[in-house]
C-alpha cells in the first residue's frame, strides 16, 4: 500500500484502520506516521492551531486530539514500524558480544502482543515452545514471520536455526499465524459450510446478527456474501441462505456454503465475518454460535472463536480460509475485532488489510 503523503511502499500494518474522526467521509490514506507527524499527536495540551483532518475539511476538537493520540498509543493495530525487521537497543537492553538481554514480542493478527525473554530462546524450536506454554498454540500450528520471511526450524544441514540466523535480536516484534488447519489436495474440501445462529436481543426485538464471506484476490477485495447477496449465477461455487427467522422463538440463523474445489485459481482468500446490523455490539445477541466445517466431517470443526471476546464490537474477523497452493488451503485464525457490519464493509475491509495476509 502506497501511503498518500509520503508516497512509500508501506505494510498494511503501517496504516490505521479509521479515520481520524467519526465525521470523515473517505477512505485514509495517510500511513500512521505521516497521520501522528500531520496532527503533532505529541503536543495536544496547547491550542496553538486548529488541527484538521489532513485528507479532509474536518476539524478536530482538543478532546478529539488527546483521545485520538491515546488511541495511537494504546491500539492493537499500532506496530512500532521502527522495530520491523531491525533490532533496537533500549535502555533495559544490554549487548555485550553474544551475550544480549532483552525483550521480544509475538503478534497475533488480532492485534494482542505478547512479550518474550531474549536471552531465555536458544533457538526457533525453543520459541516455538515458549509461545505453546504461553499462548496454549501448540507449534504444529504456529507460523512465525519476521521481515516477510517465515522462520524455519532448522537448516538444510539438519542443524537448529537460531534467532540471530535471521538477524532477530531485542526489540524485535515477530508477527504469529495461528493455522487451525491445513487443507491438503488429498482431502480437499469441495463444501465447506459456515452455519451461525443466534437469538435476539433480550428486549425481544428482531435483529440480525450477520454472517458474512469477503473474497479477495491477492489484495484487492472481490466479492462478498452476505444477507443481501446471497449468489451469483456467473459464480456458482457459492452461495449465501440469506436471513432464516424464526420469529416464534426468536432466533436466527444464516449459512454460507463454498465448493473450494471449484474455486477459480484467482480467488486466493476467504474471510468470514461476523457483525450486528441494528445493535451496537456482538454482546447484544442471545447465545450466538457458528461452526466452519466441511460437510463429510461434521463433528470437526475447522475454526473455533469464542465469541465472548467479541462481545463488545460491532464486528468480527473471525477466520480467514487462504490458498497456499494448487487445491491446498490453511484455515487462519484471525478474531480480529472492527468497527463496520454488513451495510457498511469499508471498516471491515481496512481491518482485514491491517492483518498483514496478503503475503
Amino acid at each position: 500500500m502506497k501511503c498518500s503523503q509520503c508516497k512509500g511502499d508501506k505494510l498494511s500494518k503501517e496504516f490505521p484502520p479509521t479515520t481520524v474522526t467519526d465525521r470523515c467521509n473517505h477512505i485514509p490514506s495517510y500511513c500512521l506516521r505521516c497521520l501522528v507527524k500531520n496532527l503533532d499527536l505529541s503536543n495536544t495540551t496547547t491550542p496553538q492551531k486548529v488541527r484538521k483532518c489532513p485528507e479532509c475539511p474536518e476539524k478536530l476538537s482538543m478532546e478529539e486530539l488527546k483521545l485520538l493520540s491515546l488511541a495511537w498509543d494504546k491500539a492493537p493495530f499500532k506496530i512500532d514500524v521502527d522495530n520491523i525487521g531491525k533490532v533496537k537497543l533500549s535502555q533495559n537492553t544490554q549487548a555485550d558480544g553474544n551475550n544480549k538481554t532483552g525483550e521480544i514480542y509475538i503478534v497475533l493478527l488480532n492485534g494482542q502482543k505478547n512479550t518474550f525473554q531474549y536471552n531465555q530462546i536458544k533457538n526457533i524450536l525453543a520459541l516455538r515452545t515458549e509461545i505453546r506454554k504461553k499462548l496454549n498454540v501448540d507449534e504444529g500450528k504456529q507460523k512465525l514471520i519476521f521481515n516477510g520471511v517465515e522462520l524455519q526450524d532448522r537448516k538444510a544441514d539438519s542443524t537448529a536455526n537460531t534467532l540471530q540466523d535471521y538477524s532477530i535480536g531485542p526489540g524485535s516484534h515477530i508477527q504469529l499465524i495461528v493455522v487451525l488447519y491445513n487443507i491438503t489436495r488429498a482431502e480437499s474440501i469441495k463444501s465447506l459450510t459456515f452455519d451461525l445462529f443466534w437469538g435476539y436481543p433480550a428486549n425481544g426485538t428482531q435483529d440480525y446478527l450477520d454472517g458474512s464471506c469477503l473474497l479477495y484476490v491477492g489484495e484487492v477485495f472481490f466479492r462478498k456474501y452476505d444477507y443481501a447477496s446471497v449468489f451469483y449465477p456467473s459464480f456458482p461455487h457459492m452461495k449465501h441462505s440469506g436471513d432464516l427467522m424464526d420469529n416464534a422463538n426468536k432466533k436466527g440463523h444464516q449459512r454460507i456454503e463454498a465448493k473450494l474445489d471449484q474455486l477459480p485459481p484467482e480467488v486466493t482468500q476467504l474471510y468470514f465475518v461476523l457483525s450486528s446490523f441494528k445493535s451496537p455490539t456482538i454482546g447484544h445477541f442471545k447465545a450466538p454460535s457458528f461452526k466452519l466445517i466441511d460437510e463429510t466431517q461434521p463433528d470437526k470443526p475447522l475454526c473455533a472463536y469464542q465469541l465472548e471476546q467479541a462481545a463488545n464490537s460491532q464486528a468480527v474477523i473471525m477466520c480467514c480460509v487462504s490458498r497456499v497452493g494448487q487445491g491446498m488451503w490453511q484455515v487462519i485464525q484471525v478474531g480480529r475485532l472492527s468497527r463496520g457490519n454488513a451495510e457498511d464493509y469499508d471498516p471491515i475491509e481496512y481491518s482485514i488489510a491491517q492483518c498483514g495476509l496478503f503475503g
